[in-house]
């Protein structure tokens, strides 16, 4: 008879432990940028935001309860969408079977939003043409994910929703006082909402990546436009940092549940708005036009590179064709094919995110184009590189494929 030997560590306790605690570490992964950020946050407040504290608590207080309200809220919507079957069957390997995952993520996060939003804020013209606005797209984006609908109605909501902030006077204010400045400005602005919404719904492809990148992005807007005595865009900020929050906890990796369009969209749209509500900076439109590309340059690149890439190779021809065209050539996935897990793509853009809103914040203050357009020439170059690092990588996957 054969003695097996038996690992004297797998008695050990501590060892356990340690296995223990790797077991749970893809899940801290995902803490580290937000634990940087928040240290880094503190840092930023206490030596700039020093005479706001006051007002800094009530924001936490309103963050809070936005918190616990998507807490609540979504369990419900979690047996709701089962019930219903508004589900998306993922791949559940390790069970060799398909998962459904329920889809009405969005709605706990709509319903928290509006009740925190109607309750704390002012009925400016500004914020009802939000609250309708929103409602519309969100309406839209869970039919869709109920009933699958057209593009182009999908389309014509969200143009639709634009159109009404932009009559309530939400539009990009850096054209000249013309004719055809002013439709210059309305055409722009209607780029920049559709763009924002739909780049915001296709990076919803990994867990706890949309909700995490918005709480980011909103956490960034809420900074600045607090300091700027913007009190109406801080505090949409703040209340969509903390249903994001509330909703990653249902989100990580492997998610319990998913925004679906309706979330996605939803939340996409308010990013849009608050770069356009807020009054950035008086000192020129460089200035004014730098904060809020910076904090949202990773949508904006997500959605360069894969029209770009598409258009390239072929695979669109028409705009009907892009609205319709699912691939797997986003900036995650482009990640994963790398060779990253899930959760460090998620990482690479939650830290890529970080690193640019805090170039927002040090432009916030400037008088000159000069360090505006450095920065963004930074920020160019960062993905620039990345861009390489993606291309070079698929060609050593292409080249090792042909290999075998």
């Amino acid at each position: 008879m054969v003695k097996v030997r038996k690992n004297p560590l797998s008695s050990d306790k501590n060892f356990l432990l340690f296995r223990a605690m790797l077991g749970h570490l893809p899940v801290l992964i995902y803490f580290v940028p937000l634990i940087v950020f928040t240290v880094l946050g503190k840092i930023y407040i206490t030596t700039r935001y020093r005479h706001l504290i006051p007002s800094l608590l009530q924001y936490f207080l309103i963050g809070t309860v936005s918190f616990i309200l998507v807490l609540i809220f979504t369990p419900l919507c979690m047996k709701i969408a089962r019930r219903f079957n508004i589900v998306a069957k993922v791949d559940g390997r390790r069970s060799k079977g398909f998962i459904p995952v329920p889809l009405l993520g969005g709605t706990g996060i709509y319903l928290s939003f509006l009740i925190v939003a109607l309750y704390h804020q002012p009925w400016a013209h500004e914020i009802q043409a939000i609250a309708v606005a929103s409602s519309i797209i969100f309406i839209i984006g869970t039919m869709d994910d109920i009933r699958p609908l057209s593009s182009i109605a999908r389309l014509l909501g969200q143009l639709l929703a634009a159109g009404i902030v932009i009559g309530a006077g939400l539009r990009i204010s850096f054209m000249p006082h013309t004719w055809w400045g002013e439709c210059l400005a309305i055409l722009m602005t209607l780029i920049w909402i559709l763009g924002i919404i739909n780049a915001t719904n296709f990076i919803d492809g990994v867990d706890g990546l949309a909700a995490g990148f918005t709480v980011i992005a909103s956490m960034f807007f809420f900074l600045i436009t607090l300091h700027l005595q913007e009190f109406g865009v801080a505090l949409i900020s703040i209340i969509l940092v903390g249903c994001g929050l509330g909703f990653l906890v249902f989100n990580f990796k492997p998610a319990k549940i998913y925004l679906g369009d309706g979330g996605s969209t939803f939340m996409g749209f308010l990013l849009a708005c608050l770069a356009l509500y807020g009054q950035w900076s008086h000192w020129g439109p460089i200035i004014a036009c730098g904060i809020p590309v910076l904090i949202l340059s990773v949508l904006i690149f997500d959605m360069i590179y894969i029209t770009i890439s598409r258009i390239r190779n072929g695979h669109v021809r028409n705009f009907r064709q892009w609205l319709d065209y699912r691939g797997q050539d986003h900036f995650h996935h482009r990640l994963i094919h790398l060779g990253f897990k899930e959760e460090e793509a998620v990482v690479f853009i939650y830290s890529t995110s970080i690193i640019l809103g805090l170039s927002a914040l040090v432009i916030e203050n400037a008088r000159v184009s000069y360090p505006v357009v450095v920065l963004l020439i930074q920020a160019v170059l960062i993905f620039i590189n990345t861009t390489i690092l993606m291309l070079t990588g698929r060609q050593m996957l292409i080249n090792a494929s042909d290999k075998k």
